[in-house]
């Protein structure tokens, strides 16, 4: 559905450095990163607002790296939501169809539809200087969807919406995904619109493609330490294969020694990644690995607890804050964490 093919761009000091990726049709697409990472100059190249330095850029199988904008038949969603000041909400939905020639009363029904559609029918004569952000958000979105696009690209969408409408604003977005076929792009710094949305995604850093893929391999088992770090793995632990045991490497992380699921040989250097909520304070099971410790702090966010505990290295577990009351954790209480083998992830030199 999308191609880019080894395309560099520059903008001022900023390289976009060979960039190749593939959006399929029908994807949740996300492109995460940190800020001045690239992401949306990435959304803007393939909107056509710029043109590559080198390399392609197709749609649908066809080439439009020299295409306008107003060619590519891409909806294009901006985090400020862009509506025309001057124009009501009606209007700014029906600005797209205007320009591409459907009569007034046709316009007008696709418009109404719309309206009920993203629930905003109520809102139809006023003006985007009285509305909220989240009204003007499904309005822009409205907006987009109106000239019936077959990509929908979208700049941080919920970054300035309050949860509640966050929320309602999902459930839009999955709604176009998954019932209309619409294949979306998104760029976004939050992990948890990729974990509940994405289907695919793309981590940039400084301008380059660290990794792609299936969302759930990309977050569970990056391929770098950077992109590990990135996604949110909480505990990142550098060590040494010391010996192989039962198909398992044995690996020291600075006198803690901790099982995992990897070919590496003895003497190799590696890096464990272990998600918090794959550790499991109390008391010792069959899960592969046991280790002794104390607790460090406790901090409750929420319903989770997110507990760190001084084993000779920190580690962060995170569970229920119920679950955390109940095992009476607290600073300076002793410990023992429970991790599975295979819950480690192994990112190999």
């Amino acid at each position: 559905m999308i191609e880019l093919d080894h395309v560099s761009l520059t903008l001022g000091s900023f390289l976009l450095d060979d960039v190749s990726l593939t959006i399929n049709r029908g994807d949740y697409y996300f492109i995460v990163g940190p800020s001045g990472a690239g992401k949306t100059v990435i959304l803007e190249a393939i909107a056509g607002l710029h043109r590559p330095d080198q390399g392609r850029i197709l749609l649908r199988g066809e080439e439009v790296t020299s295409l306008p904008p107003e060619k590519r038949g891409v909806g294009l969603v901006y985090q400020d939501f862009s509506l025309f000041p001057h124009m009501s909400v009606i209007d700014n939905i029906g600005y797209g169809l205007r320009v591409q020639g459907m009569g007034g009363s046709d316009a007008r029904r696709e418009v109404a539809g719309l309206l009920d559609e993203f629930g905003i029918a109520h809102l139809a004569n006023r003006y985007p200087g009285t509305l909220s952000g989240g009204e003007k958000q499904r309005v822009a979105l409205a907006r987009a969807v109106a000239v019936k696009p077959d990509i929908l690209l979208l700049d941080e969408p919920l970054s300035a919406l309050d949860p509640v409408t966050q929320e309602r604003f999902i459930h839009d977005l999955q709604r176009l995904n998954r019932e209309d076929g619409l294949t979306i792009v998104q760029v976004t710094h939050s992990r948890r619109e990729v974990r509940l949305l994405a289907t695919r995604m793309a981590v940039i850093i400084d301008g380059c493609l660290m990794e792609e893929g299936d969302a759930g391999v990309v977050l569970n088992a990056p391929r770098s330490r950077e992109v590990a770090s990135f996604v949110g793995i909480e505990n990142i632990l550098d060590g040494v294969v010391v010996k192989r045991a039962g198909g398992h490497a044995v690996v020291d992380i600075g006198g803690l020694v901790l099982e995992a699921v990897t070919d590496a040989p003895a003497g190799e250097a590696v890096t464990l990644c272990i998600r918090s909520d794959d550790i499991a304070p109390g008391t010792p099971g069959d899960l592969g690995n046991s280790v002794a410790g104390v607790v460090v702090r406790v901090v409750e966010n929420g319903p989770i607890a997110e507990v760190r505990v001084d084993c000779g290295v920190e580690l962060i577990a995170a569970m229920t804050r119920r679950a955390a009351r109940d095992l009476c954790l607290a600073p300076g209480i002793p410990v023992t964490l429970s991790i599975e083998a295979a819950a480690i992830h192994v990112i190999r030199e």
